[in-house]
């Protein structure tokens, strides 16, 4: 009677916890200048232009096909974007919900874990935004939980479901952001090789299985686009400045997260001793994983967005500790600390200066640390689920300046422009014009030329003057420069980007030398 009492004490806890996780969600709901980045993609591909952003040149703006293609199907449905992401991102905390609940239970671990997640910044500002965070949440979510399944059940057709099932996951990861096989990588190998019933055959085609999807995408773009990875890669990776300033700014932006979001970096240094001192291989390979994408973070010099590039690290150390029952065993060795350990966390999310749950409709933050910002608190007011509720068909959204000067760029029919903000005016201003990025995400010639001031830069905002010679190349449609190197790479991406053919030799010539550096 006690036990069953207790059990649903705490399935009524766990209740109350994730409602209020539901709760924080739709209050913190928002939507980022960069998604928007996406969604004129997106009217492109619509457009009859494929899916890039502007007419005359195939460039993959977007970080995330997964993500892309995700939202452009919900695009046959509804043409409100806000809309579309909001309703996906719902989904897919919902699912997220689920499968912890059903994997995790309802106990004090579980319950630990959505609280934690109620007091981190990172997890919360990005679980909508507009970018692919919640996909990514997910993706590893069911990684995590189909490997640790498959691996612990005795029931051969339970662990060879759930393994397929983390397999899937783990081989989808790669199509959510590049970057996040660091990782996932180690445990999805460990998966392949720990599974006791798999012989050498089919190990390797399980490992061939894993890599499928990222085969497919990457010989499509390289196809398409004429290169291997988004945009935005080249676009932040080949900027010039010294890998010494990108470190010490990598840096910075762990500092500048634990400054504004304690819970978050501790959170994963926990998971971390865990991960260390567990016998399991499969969860000392997450923990390395966290390694590993912390030396990432700090090698590219972090992010311009506040807690961005640690919301998923964030969510996986969660996953490690419930996993390895810390919280159960600290109150087994010491009752009180439970209650103590949660009135702390209540008091820190009720008193801290911003946590999700103590911000509010009108929360602002302009603030910015070493080129570090609070992203959710400089667009909230204007760009949140709120605002849209309140907004009117046909009108301007987000109500913001960049909307309205697209606006304006539509209205007036400009044909060419250069800026540096260009997510919310690029959407508004429509298909149309050709708007050259000077911070050269979705621009494919200058993301391959150095910054035009390796001194004074900030973070994500690498910015390149456009050359007089590249604006008439343009304009034109010929190759205008007098510098030999130069004019070889306008030509070399004119070839892979604009050739209207795609199968010729003369392209496939260009693609090649351009992705292996020849000139």
């Amino acid at each position: 009677m006690t036990e069953s009492l207790s059990h649903d004490r705490w399935r009524l806890i766990c209740v109350f916890i994730g409602a209020l996780l539901l709760l924080v969600f739709l209050k913190n709901a928002w939507v980022c200048d960069d998604a928007y980045i996406v969604f004129r993609s997106i009217e492109q591909l619509y457009a009859g232009n494929g899916p890039t952003w502007n007419h005359h040149e195939r460039v993959q703006g977007y970080t995330s096909p997964l993500w892309y293609w995700l939202l452009a199907g919900l695009r046959c449905f509804s043409t409100d974007h806000f809309f579309n992401f909001i309703l996906l991102s719902l989904v897919l905390f919902l699912l997220l919900g689920m499968l912890l609940q059903r994997h995790f239970g309802n106990g004090t671990g579980f319950a630990s874990a959505m609280l934690l997640a109620l007091s981190s910044n990172a997890f919360f500002d990005f679980t909508s935004s507009g970018l692919e965070n919640i996909l990514g949440y997910l993706l590893v979510a069911a990684g995590f939980v189909g490997g640790m399944t498959a691996l612990n059940t005795s029931d051969p057709g339970v662990s060879r479901r759930h393994y397929y099932r983390a397999l899937l996951a783990f081989a989808l990861v790669p199509l959510c952001r590049h970057d996040l096989l660091v990782l996932t990588l180690l445990p999805s190998l460990v998966l392949v090789f720990s599974r006791p019933s798999g012989s050498g055959r089919q190990r390797m085609l399980d490992l061939f299985a894993l890599a499928l999807p990222l085969l497919f995408w990457s010989t499509f773009s390289l196809i398409y686009y004429g290169a291997l990875f988004p945009n935005t890669a080249y676009a932040k990776l080949l900027t010039g400045i010294s890998r010494l300033e990108t470190l010490i700014q990598g840096l910075r932006y762990l500092l500048v997260t634990f400054n504004g979001d304690p819970v978050t970096i501790l959170v994963i240094l926990g998971a971390l001793y865990v991960a260390w001192a567990d016998d399991r291989r499969f969860i000392k390979a997450f923990g390395a994983g966290l390694v590993l994408n912390l030396i990432y973070v700090v090698w590219v010099g972090g992010d311009f967005m506040r807690g961005r590039f640690l919301a998923l690290p964030f969510l996986l150390a969660l996953l490690l500790l419930t996993e390895t029952r810390l919280v159960e065993r600290l109150i087994a060795l010491r009752p009180s600390s439970g209650r103590a350990g949660g009135l702390v966390l209540a008091a820190y999310m009720l008193i801290f200066p911003h946590t999700p749950v103590n911000t509010w409709l009108n929360f602002q933050d302009f603030s910015i640390q070493h080129g570090v910002a609070d992203e959710r608190g400089y667009y909230f007011d204007v760009c949140s689920l709120y605002a849209w509720l309140y907004s009117q068909p046909g009108e301007v959204f987000p109500d913001f300046e960049w909307s309205h000067i697209g606006r304006q760029i539509a209205t007036n029919g400009i044909a060419y422009l250069e800026n540096d903000f260009n997510g919310m005016l690029g959407f508004w201003a429509g298909v149309k014009p050709v708007i050259i990025d000077r911070f050269a995400l979705t621009d494919p010639f200058l993301a391959r030329i150095p910054v035009s001031d390796a001194k004074n830069w900030r973070i994500g905002h690498f910015k390149r003057e456009v050359p007089e010679e590249y604006r008439r190349s343009i304009e034109t449609g010929q190759n205008k420069f007098s510098d030999a190197a130069t004019a070889a790479l306008f030509d070399k991406i004119q070839l892979a980007t604009r050739e209207a053919q795609l199968f010729t030799l003369k392209r496939f010539m260009a693609i090649v030398k351009l992705n292996c550096g020849i000139n």
